[in-house]
């Protein structure tokens, strides 16, 4: 056995915090610039060819990819209809912010022009989301930029006797929402019986003919685990369902010195779900590495790296707002005011600044680690580091209340570690 130690921890987390539903401060007060990958966006600006197929993507509405061999779960699968709906609702969205800029009232399906004023918008012409709702039809999800014809073509949900539908979106902080395209989803009836379907390319399933009672939605993202609850009557029950989709702890580096050489165990946990995807040395259940005092790992690594898919908990009430003509100095500036010098600092700049470089300015929020990633490093540090902020770029400064950092003491056992949160 390896020898324990109690731990005596100064953590200075600088951290992230989480969101749930759009929050209302995300409003812009800037011009935010940076990119993120979303759904192709189509002639029309749907998100997806608005047709009636069904889940294997053919015509024939027969809605067989809904189906498993395995399944015992008795039920009837249903394909959307054709129809045209009338009293739709549509919620324009920033791409860019997530912040909602206009609620329209649409008398009948059709092309209509989307166009609205924001004091800020992320880009030029604006981006926008939007969803379109009506009472009886799956909801769509379209995207678009400002003065962009969009035809808003809805589909019907069936109606049928004891019957669950809905279509899945997956939200984003600041960015275009998406469907849950092609997804595989285990259902589990009251009873306890079981099937696998697989939701079609706009997020849509529908389940009909089922015993009345409670129906959970089970089904694996990015490697976090979500599950919705619906209830079946003897109508057909039609719902919207959303998840949050998880973030990236991209990049974590973390530097070990213990005062002597020492074997040193570190396993990563997930309060909130979540996985490793990425790692060096490789991971596997946790790393069992001899490190030396000058941090050198099993005479060949400097530092532990992973990369981790987690539940977004994303705190902007502070941040550092950081000028971007000169990138490079700015973060060396940063870091060493957070507590890193040396080899962690040149590692984090020269990964990073290739990265991100190219905007005026950039907010850099700390989170709060914990709640998404935890260390477990046995012996136990000393003084123990963390740092994964959420950096946004910007075309225009903003003010920011800068955090209040507790200088960091190396003394003893020392654990640092730094990242960035991304796909927010």
């Amino acid at each position: 056995m390896r020898p324990m130690t109690l731990p005596t921890i100064l953590a200075l987390a600088l951290t992230l915090a989480a969101c749930g539903d759009k929050p209302d401060d995300t409003a812009p007060p800037e011009g935010d610039t940076d990119t993120d990958t979303d759904a192709d966006t189509d002639a029309d600006g749907d998100t997806d060819a608005d047709t009636d197929t069904d889940a294997d993507g053919d015509a024939d509405g027969d809605a067989d990819a809904d189906t498993d061999a395995d399944t015992d779960l008795e039920y009837t699968p249903l394909a959307p209809q054709a129809g045209m709906a009338t009293d739709i609702t549509l919620e324009i969205y920033s791409d860019g912010w997530g912040n909602l800029l206009d609620t329209w009232t649409l008398a009948t399906e059709g092309p209509v022009v989307v166009e609205v004023e924001e004091a800020h918008p992320y880009g030029s012409p604006a981006p926008y989301y939007l969803y379109a709702k009506a009472a009886g039809f799956y909801t769509e999800l379209y995207h678009c930029v400002k003065g962009d014809t969009v035809d808003i073509d809805l589909d019907a949900v069936p109606e049928h006797d004891s019957a669950i539908a809905g279509t899945i979106f997956g939200q984003q902080y600041y960015f275009a929402d998406h469907y849950l395209a092609n997804h595989p989803i285990t259902v589990k009836g009251p009873s306890g019986a079981r099937a696998e379907i697989v939701t079609d390319a706009q997020g849509r399933f529908g389940l009909g003919d089922m015993d009345p009672g409670a129906y959970t939605l089970d089904f694996l993202f990015d490697s976090v685990d979500f599950s919705f609850t619906l209830t079946n009557t003897s109508a057909t029950d039609h719902s919207d369902l959303y998840f949050d989709d998880p973030a990236q702890a991209a990049k974590p580096n973390l530097y070990l010195y213990p005062e002597a050489t020492t074997w040193v165990d570190v396993t990563l946990g997930f309060p909130g779900g979540g996985a490793v995807i990425d790692s060096d040395p490789p991971y596997g259940s946790g790393w069992s590495v001899q490190v030396e005092p000058s941090g050198l790992i099993d005479g060949a690594h400097t530092y532990l790296y992973y990369e981790a898919s987690v539940p977004p908990v994303i705190d902007t009430s502070t941040g550092w707002l950081l000028d971007g003509s000169d990138l490079d100095g700015e973060l060396r500036s940063l870091l060493a005011v957070v507590g890193f010098e040396g080899a962690e600092i040149e590692d984090f700049v020269d990964y990073w600044v290739p990265l991100l470089e190219g905007s005026p300015w950039y907010a850099v929020y700390p989170q709060d680690p914990e709640p998404m990633v935890t260390l477990d490093i046995v012996p136990a540090p000393d003084r123990t580091l963390r740092f994964l902020p959420l950096i946004r770029p910007l075309s225009i400064p903003l003010t920011l209340t800068e955090p209040s950092v507790t200088p960091f003491v190396r003394d003893g056992f020392t654990a640092v570690e730094w990242g960035v949160l991304r796909g927010i």
